[in-house]
């Protein structure tokens, strides 16, 4: 009984449905959201999502806000909708931690010996009005601690020598 009756597919050609998008208007074929009152619907639609956004903002914070006042936890569906300072009245995790103070100085920190601190002597000038090459006070620097090399030319003494012979053919 079921397997024999067949109901007709309705199938509509392309034609029909691209008719149907179209309203005849002053004697031409108009797209619908075109006209007065497609563009009254858009507009009825755009508004009323606006205004259903507002209101669940509005609306949302205000329940919050009654919530904490009345010292409850806010909702999860408004939970996001107040400040940090607004929800640490009512749940200790969203508040700050508490700050530490320690009154003694932790070791090999505090004041130095004597009122003196243990500084380098001071710089030279970086701008010297007499020309002179910067120096520090105490003398030449140790025999390695100049990072300037006297030798420019890259090879001293007997540490490099060049291969003997020519280079190599290049191999394929």
């Amino acid at each position: 009984m079921f397997g024999k009756t067949r109901i007709p597919v309705y199938a509509p050609s392309a034609d029909k449905l691209v008719r149907r998008q179209y309203v005849e208007e002053n004697g031409h074929l108009v797209w619908f959201w075109y006209t007065r009152t497609g563009v009254i619907v858009k507009w009825s639609i755009f508004l009323g999502v606006t205004v259903l956004l507002a209101l669940y903002l509005v609306l949302g914070r205000m329940h919050a806000k009654r919530r904490v006042n009345k010292g409850l936890k806010p909702m999860a569906y408004h939970n996001w909708l107040l400040s940090r300072q607004e929800k640490a009245g009512v749940d200790p995790r969203y508040a700050w931690p508490q700050a530490t103070y320690t009154t003694y100085p932790a070791p090999g920190y505090g004041p130095p010996p004597n009122g003196a601190y243990g500084m380098h002597p001071m710089p030279p000038p970086v701008y010297d009005p007499n020309n002179r090459p910067p120096m520090y006070e105490g003398g030449a620097p140790p025999m390695g601690g100049t990072k300037v090399d006297p030798m420019q030319t890259g090879v001293t003494g007997g540490e490099y020598a060049p291969p003997s012979g020519p280079p190599p053919a290049a191999q394929r």
